[in-house]
């Protein structure tokens, strides 16, 4: 009685193990870390003739990201500024600037490049993942303008600056599923630029 009672309790042991293993296996890991763009810090300041952008970027990447620039798959991403004046009825463009910036690595020399198109610059090469991140992202001296661009008074003049992963310009089939896929948008969102009035 004894020995039917042990092997009852040791097959349900065996049958409840591997629904244990199956659970485990299935949930989230904690320890992943989310991908994001950080923008902080981000202003306009001036020296005698020019208005610079500055501020401070930081980037994460999670492992599907990262796993499918080692596999070849390049990264564009997209930088956008803009100053723009809300009027009555509508919000006049006063000046806008892009960068687009595609990230790839190349397994033989164990190398990052860095290709900002429409810039008429080659691509340049890193030996780390945060290098190359930080020549596609940094807005540091990006952008500069002439200080008369802007309006006397700053009544309804709003500038931001907005960095993110454009998935749209992945291959298709990546594109399809980057779309739905909430690791793969990344986006700092439309981030508002402080006006500094005097030189730091």
């Amino acid at each position: 009685m004894r020995c039917l009672k042990s092997k009852r309790a040791l097959n349900s042991a065996i049958l409840v193990l591997p629904i244990l293993l199956g659970s485990y296996s299935c949930s989230p890991m904690t320890d992943e870390k989310n991908s994001k763009i950080t923008v902080n810090n981000v202003r306009l300041v001036q020296d005698s003739v020019n208005l610079a952008l500055t501020g401070d970027v930081s980037v994460e990447l999670e492992k599907t990201l990262t796993e499918a620039l080692r596999k070849g798959v390049p990264l564009q991403f997209n930088s956008n500024f803009r100053i723009f004046k809300f009027s009555f009825l509508s919000a006049n463009n006063l000046f806008e600037k892009e960068r687009k910036a595609i990230l790839e690595y190349h397994g033989i020399t164990r190398r990052f490049s860095v290709n900002l198109l429409d810039e008429g610059v080659s691509p340049a090469y890193y030996e780390s993942l945060t290098e190359a991140l930080a020549a596609c992202l940094s807005i540091k001296d990006w952008v500069f303008f002439p200080k008369g661009l802007l309006p006397n008074k700053m009544d309804g003049v709003s500038i931001q600056v907005k960095l993110m992963l454009n998935h749209q310009a992945f291959p298709r089939p990546i594109s399809i599923l980057a779309s739905s896929n909430q690791s793969w948008q990344l986006s700092s969102g439309w981030v508002d630029v402080l006006f500094i009035e005097e030189p730091l």
